[in-house]
């Protein structure tokens, strides 16, 4: 397995050489299987999310939100020798 934590600068190169980009915010997404998916960083951790569709409602207009699916502290995540992100729950 790879070294043990990583560093937000070490992680946005590793998602950027495989294809994601980076937005206005300094989160990074990408467009797959016609979902959008975004890693958003903070200082400290990283969150994987999707965007989910609420359509519109009798009293509510339809809206996107992003809903976690797996998040992490830098300092647990580490990028494997095959070239994995390791360390998300």
């Amino acid at each position: 397995m790879g070294k043990k934590g990583i560093t937000r600068v070490e992680l946005g190169q590793w998602l950027q050489s495989k294809g994601w980009r980076k937005d206005k915010f300094g989160h990074y997404q990408k467009l797959a299987g016609g979902n959008k998916y975004r890693f958003k960083l903070s200082s400290i951790s990283a969150r994987y999310e999707v965007q989910v569709h609420h359509p519109a409602g009798l009293y509510s207009s339809g809206k996107n939100e992003w809903m976690r699916l797996r998040s992490g502290y830098f300092k647990d995540l580490s990028i494997t020798p095959q070239g994995k992100l390791a360390g998300l729950r």
